[in-house]
């Protein structure tokens, strides 16, 4: 397919699927997936601006129930702005967008790493205009980012962005060492949280995996925000390129059509009984038991930075772990804001002794496992503006 450049008017914002699929002449999943042949991330290869190519990268970074609520503005072949789409939020499991914005964290440090594989150093200015309130959510940019030209060695963590994933399933062999998390560290880097690491004695943890994750599940606003971004055929999957599906739970082969069918594909009064729920967490627990290492990010406070800068520090630990054939599974129901998992909250920060302002911004356990299922980006978003937005085609 013959390239195309871009040229984008200044000031325009769009979110990241509109990029990808709008200038990059690439079928939608969905197109693909009728034409027999089905793409799941865009590719950065069909861009020729460089700021294009390395949105392109950064959009495979993770997100809070693969949301990926990300957006930016152009400003020129080699500048952006980010900001999270308030369009896309979470207000259920989320509601300040503490997750939100780690997951824009994510994008960035992404975005930075893919960067050095194309001769970039990537120049990050955070919250260029101020962020004081949710009312700047979506309408004041998270970060302005600019690339420059460079003669660095790669990053070597760029290597694996592509093949990076969350892992839902059950982890087997044995738990994770004192030695295995000094290299992880090692070759994260040092990051803006603490990193605190947990292979022994888990069980008090585990037992509170499984009780914030019981707590979301019959929680009805929660369990439905998480019904509405759940995929149960390849068409949906590919049509939204968002959410989560069975596969990325863990399900696959039969006991996958059965679980299509017990739920009649997210019917709301299937997905939210007793039944459904207590198959779901007898399966879930089953990951939980084969935890084999707890980590931890911790911030001596807890500010819009602290967010962000945090999700950078994890992106950074997840293709980490991903060069160590390890997986991370993210279980964040017990550090979440909503009023029915304070009680579950109050008793973790007990345990780690964390006093306010501290906060813990994220919990992950860790293993080894099998290659789980690959997941969609999104192709189709709307366009912010778009009566002031104009885009100019070039050949």
């Amino acid at each position: 397919m013959k390239r195309r450049e871009f040229i984008i008017q200044s000031g325009t914002v769009l979110t990241a699927a509109a990029l990808i699929s709008t200038f990059s002449g690439l079928p939608t999943h969905a197109e693909a997936a009728q034409a027999g042949k089905p793409t799941r991330r865009p590719d950065p290869n069909a861009f020729a601006q460089p700021i294009m190519k390395a949105i392109a990268w950064g959009v495979n970074a993770p997100s809070p129930h693969n949301t990926q609520s990300w957006k930016f503005a152009i400003l020129g072949d080699l500048t952006m702005l980010l900001y999270v789409d308030e369009q896309v939020l979470l207000p259920a499991t989320d509601p300040p967008s503490r997750q939100i914005h780690l997951g824009a964290g994510c994008f960035i440090e992404t975005l930075a790493l893919a960067a050095t594989t194309m001769g970039y150093e990537t120049t990050v200015e955070m919250f260029p205009e101020g962020y004081e309130s949710d009312q700047d959510f979506g309408r004041k940019p998270v970060a302005h980012l600019a690339l420059r030209e460079s003669t660095a060695t790669p990053d070597p963590l760029a290597t694996y962005i592509t093949v990076r994933q969350t892992n839902r399933q059950v982890y087997s062999g044995p738990r994770i060492t004192l030695s295995e998390f000094a290299e992880l560290t090692r070759l994260a880097g040092r990051g803006h949280a603490e990193v605190v690491f947990k292979h022994e004695s888990l069980d008090p943890f585990l037992a509170m995996f499984y009780e914030g994750l019981d707590v979301e599940s019959r929680t009805f606003r929660t369990n439905e925000e998480t019904r509405k971004l759940f995929r149960f055929t390849e068409q949906q999957m590919a049509e939204k390129g968002n959410g989560l599906s069975l596969g990325q739970m863990g399900y696959s082969g039969i006991m996958k059509a059965i679980v299509t069918r017990a739920v009649n594909y997210g019917d709301p009064k299937k997905w939210h009984s007793v039944r459904s729920i207590d198959a779901s967490m007898k399966k879930m627990k089953k990951g939980i038991d084969s935890t084999k290492g707890i980590v931890f990010w911790i911030t001596p406070t807890n500010t819009y930075l602290d967010w962000v800068q945090t999700g950078r520090d994890y992106a950074r630990f997840a293709l980490a772990l991903t060069s160590q054939d390890l997986y991370a599974h993210p279980y964040n129901q017990a550090i979440q804001e909503y009023d029915e998992m304070k009680p579950l909250r109050d008793r973790l920060n007990e345990i780690m002794q964390i006093v306010n302002p501290q906060k813990i911004q994220m919990v992950i356990r860790i293993g080894r496992g099998q290659v789980p299922f690959y997941s969609y980006r999104r192709q189709t978003f709307n366009i912010k503006d778009s009566k002031t937005s104009k885009l100019t085609q070039q050949p």
